[in-house]
């Protein structure tokens, strides 16, 4: 097509012999615009496209270099016209893809319920047609499809069905048959772990302990045989015993400790998701940071209200820098402390708290500061055990 409509092209001719080349330009009665020099031993010049032969034929062997940018006239305008509107064919294409996929099913996903219940409304469903590729509108309502399940699967109870774009998520709840309550069938209270009463709340049953009271573990709190003698009843024991325990805590922390810290330097790889491929990253250096963090973003898009089977994942890299830092023997001990608290902690519960804290061994060794603390705290030692004829006897 160049070669039949009229354009120039924009030509950089560089090397000593230029004013040769010009010069065979000029004998075999080719024109040149807009000549002038941009440099030593340089020039350039506008040419005609079909002119581009004699070029190379007056360049031959002279020692000289050409460079073809674009030029201007209608044979670009024309291909100007063509890009765009190969262009805005795809993208009509890829448009009507992804209006067309949106229609279908690319996803089912099952929550709440067991996972057997779960399996067996997958089959049902699945004779009923919903599997992945299928047109939305052609699937059966979940008015339908809701007594069908109900009549073949015994122990559901309830579903619903929601559309998320191209996801479709089945809302299940199973049957609750009755259960024995814990708590309501006799029971005991025995000691969890050794400790001294310091106050008792108690809800249901006999306690045998008091206030003050040292305990072993296992040791029997509060019975749930009460009344006479002649006339005792089994009932359920409910409550709660805060008692003073202790613990010993070996902690052993390092006097030289990693800190990471972030640089401020970043970069980001973004990609595409389409029907599950994924696009090659985009503006992406690997291996661009030796220690970094990364977080992880996925953006959805909706048409028409609609969520598209299309998805941009990013990844955003923060590069982090990593150092040595010395501790002082104080500090090391506070951290210490702290660990052992935290570890207590663990121990004890929501419920209780650490009265006193006292080192009972110290020693820095090898680089590292190794403590043993005692750990004096409150918490609720109350263990409910199932009563039985064992027990009771």
């Amino acid at each position: 097509m160049k070669n039949v409509l009229p354009g120039t092209v924009r030509v950089t001719l560089k090397g000593k012999a230029y004013a040769t080349v010009i010069h065979r330009l000029h004998r075999d009665s080719v024109s040149l615009h807009q000549l002038k020099s941009i440099g030593e031993h340089e020039v350039e010049f506008y040419i005609s496209y079909q002119s581009l032969s004699a070029l190379r034929k007056a360049v031959f062997r002279s020692g000289c270099t050409i460079s073809l940018h674009r030029g201007k006239g209608l044979a670009y305008d024309v291909e100007n016209v063509v890009l765009v509107r190969s262009f805005m064919l795809w993208l009509v294409v890829a448009i009507a893809i992804v209006i067309g996929g949106s229609q279908f099913v690319w996803s089912i996903e099952f929550t709440g319920a067991t996972p057997e219940i779960q399996q067996e409304v997958n089959e049902v469903l699945k004779k009923e047609g919903f599997q992945i590729g299928r047109l939305q509108r052609s699937l059966t309502s979940e008015d339908k499809m809701a007594p069908l399940l109900y009549d073949k699967i015994d122990n559901l109870s309830w579903m619903g069905m929601e559309w998320q774009g191209t996801k479709l998520i089945v809302r299940l709840k199973e049957k609750q048959g009755i259960e024995m309550d814990e708590q309501l069938s006799s029971s005991q209270i025995i000691a969890s772990k050794a400790g001294t009463i310091q106050s008792m709340l108690i809800e249901s049953g006999q306690a045998v302990e008091n206030v003050n009271s040292v305990v072993k573990k296992g040791q029997l709190l509060v019975t749930g045989l009460v009344g006479r003698e002649e006339d005792k009843q089994l009932v359920p024991s409910k409550g709660i015993v805060m008692a003073e325990t202790w613990y010993e805590v070996n902690v052993t922390i390092p006097q030289t400790l990693t800190v990471e810290t972030l640089t401020g330097n970043m970069e980001s790889r973004t990609s595409f998701e389409l029907f599950g491929w994924e696009s090659p990253p985009i503006h992406f250096k690997k291996n661009a940071f030796s220690l970094a963090t990364e977080e992880e973003t996925i953006h959805t898009y909706e048409l028409f209200g609609k969520e598209i089977p299309l998805k941009r994942k990013s990844v955003q890299f923060s590069e982090i820098n990593r150092s040595k830092e010395k501790l002082e023997p104080s500090q090391a001990i506070d951290i210490a402390k702290e660990v052992a608290r935290e570890e207590v902690l663990s121990l004890i519960g929501g419920g209780g708290s650490i009265q006193h804290e006292k080192i009972l061994h110290e020693q820095i060794e090898n680089g590292k500061v190794k403590l043993t603390l005692y750990i004096q705290a409150i918490e609720d030692i109350a263990e409910v055990q199932p009563y039985t004829e064992e027990t009771r006897e």
